[in-house]
């Protein structure tokens, strides 16, 4: 796994639209980030990050990337572990 990201979570999901699931993250074993979105987009799977919605109706992040970089390691370690339980749903989790 990587080392910023030392752990990954998936919750895989059915019927909820372009939403395959669920995923949490730990950060340094030291912050959880949960509620990470795995949706299939028209280019492919992409991670939504956590959000909330204001009174005129948009969302707003409450966590995200600065960095493509960090965009990436996100994205990579989360379809990682979708992938892997997507071929053996008992490693879920």
């Amino acid at each position: 796994m990587h080392d910023i990201i030392t752990e990954v979570r998936v919750f895989p999901k059915e019927n909820l639209g372009k939403t395959l699931g669920f995923a949490n993250i730990t950060i340094l074993d030291k912050f959880v980030v949960k509620n990470l979105r795995i949706v299939q987009g028209d280019k492919g799977i992409f991670i939504g990050m956590p959000s909330n919605k204001r009174k005129n109706g948009d969302f707003i992040d409450l966590f995200f990337p600065i960095t493509q970089d960090a965009r990436d390691l996100i994205t990579s370690a989360i379809l990682e572990k979708y992938n892997e339980i997507s071929q053996n749903p008992s490693a879920a989790g």
